[in-house]
């Protein structure tokens, strides 16, 4: 309940005015690249897309290490947390933090369809894992496993961990993000980051006070754009939200990446119609379309 109260009085959070976008982008430096077609025994167009924009997002900031790494096989009794939920293996996502430091966040379902969001951390490099913790108990949906993967990051400066996902919770369908201030410490309350019409992806990224969530934005049942909202305040307040990606295409599958203050937003331009600027051709039949990146610093 005090979960669900601490949301409503987010509903009502206004949105900070300001004369110019927080981002100063280096329009030079986007970066444009086709998804090449995979064949039917191969990996998914949309595991591929994720690849490739996980290569240019390390790339667009001198190879900054926090896009998730593999997935583990996590123990049964880590994975389903208790409770009687069955966890989802194929929405574990791992990042890494100091030395052998890694945390896990993924998705439980219960009986009734509904999924709790979990997490936990390893000091061994993925060895052994602590009990799970429960980051989010609120989801209403009877989709069970079949829903976007939490995004997770550790911070390499503080330690903090930070995850960004999309439920659809009882006063409402949206991005939300919440996060730990240590390994002993709970998570504390989550943050509604939007709210919208249906269940979207989200990518998260930090460097000390500064929080970055990309996501596709929920209320567009038409064309799908990504966004990006910023905390400078170590993930305590969120403050500023705006569009990245441009007015001419869909944009999906959403990625971020932050280096001190710079910030690199990538996603995915599905089955593009015309040919990018940046590239000299149009995308094939049966590719899983363009990869786009972004690249500025936060002001």
């Amino acid at each position: 309940m005090q979960n669900q109260v601490a949301r409503f009085a987010l509903i009502a959070l206004s949105l900070a005015a300001c004369d110019r976008e927080p981002v100063d982008w280096n329009e030079a430096a986007e970066q444009q690249t086709l998804v090449p077609p995979a064949p039917a025994t191969a990996v998914a167009p949309d595991a591929a897309a994720d690849s490739v924009l996980d290569v240019m997002l390390r790339k667009a900031v001198r190879g900054v290490a926090t896009v998730p790494e593999t997935a583990p096989s996590l123990p049964g009794a880590v994975l389903n947390g208790g409770g009687g939920a069955t966890g989802c293996p194929s929405t574990v996502r791992v990042a890494a933090g100091r030395g052998g430091e890694r945390a896990a966040a993924w998705w439980a379902a219960r009986p009734n369809g509904s999924a709790v969001l979990l997490s936990s951390r390893s000091g061994d490099g993925g060895v052994t894992w602590d009990t799970p913790a429960r980051v989010d108990t609120l989801d209403v949906a009877t989709s069970g496993c079949d829903r976007p993967a939490p995004s997770i990051a550790v911070d390499s400066v503080n330690g903090y961990v930070h995850v960004a996902y999309a439920i659809a919770a009882p006063e409402g369908t949206g991005v939300f993000y919440a996060h730990r201030m240590g390994p002993t410490l709970p998570f504390e309350l989550p943050q509604v980051i939007i709210y919208g019409d249906r269940v979207t992806r989200a990518s998260v990224a930090s460097d000390g006070n500064v929080v970055a969530v990309a996501y596709e934005d929920p209320n567009t049942s038409g064309r799908p754009y990504v966004s990006l909202a910023l905390s400078r305040t170590a993930g305590h307040l969120w403050d500023e939200r705006f569009a990245v990606s441009g007015d001419g295409e869909s944009a999906e599958r959403p990625g971020v990446v932050l280096r001190g203050r710079e910030v690199a937003v990538g996603w995915m331009v599905p089955n593009a119609a015309r040919t990018l600027p940046a590239l000299a051709e149009a995308p094939r039949p049966g590719s899983g379309g363009v990869v786009v990146v972004r690249v500025g610093r936060v002001r």
